[in-house]
């Protein structure tokens, strides 16, 4: 039987590479959401830090202008955090997306792949039906033989008869005359069974 062969292997690789380019599409949108996301951590450290370093300094005296200047950094982190935080909300929203993308090329593939699955018990069943088929015909063969070989060592004993084979000649060829061998049979029958035979 022939090795199991799917139809629809290209289609089945095809699928499979368009599933591979949806996983690093999400791979990619969610790399850029997380990289947004670790700037807007960091700034809130910052700021949080730029606060506790306002809080150091009134103990032990700060000028206004330092005072001012760390003020407008803090503000400014903030206003970015808040560009950030707009930017995560769209970042997000394509990752969504592009996870369910993921998720449709990934359907299709497996559909394409039950169906293999499928048929490949189909092909296996047949092949392990036609494997029993011809093991139960060879065991009948070697009963058969066995059975075949009891008797004849056990049964009455046979002659064993040697074909004849006979020489046909054409009439145009002199099909009348016999050849030496059956001529120098019929001789002998006639001298020994008829007395006619020749001398």
């Amino acid at each position: 039987m022939k090795r199991f062969r799917f139809s629809l292997e290209t289609v089945l690789k095809l699928r499979g590479w368009r599933e591979e380019e949806e996983i690093r599409r999400l791979s990619l949108v969610v790399s850029k959401l997380n990289s947004l996301i670790g700037e807007k951590d960091s700034n809130e450290k910052e700021i949080e830090s730029s606060y506790e370093t306002i809080l150091a300094s009134s103990k032990v005296g700060t000028s206004l202008s330092d005072y001012l200047s760390i003020e407008q950094y803090i503000q400014g982190l903030m206003r970015r955090n808040e560009e950030l935080e707009e930017r995560i909300r769209t970042q997000n929203d394509e990752v969504n997306l592009v996870r369910k993308d993921v998720m449709v090329a990934r359907m299709n593939k497996k559909v394409i792949e039950v169906l293999k699955d499928k048929r490949f018990a189909e092909w296996k069943k047949k092949r392990n039906r036609m494997e029993r088929r011809e093991v139960e015909e060879f065991n009948l063969q070697l009963s058969k033989q066995s059975l075949f070989d009891s008797t004849e060592s056990y049964g009455p004993a046979k002659s064993k008869k040697i074909p004849r084979t006979f020489k046909i000649l054409n009439r145009e060829d002199g099909g009348d005359e016999l050849t030496s061998d059956f001529k120098t049979l019929r001789d002998f029958y006639e001298k020994y069974y008829l007395g006619q035979g020749k001398s």
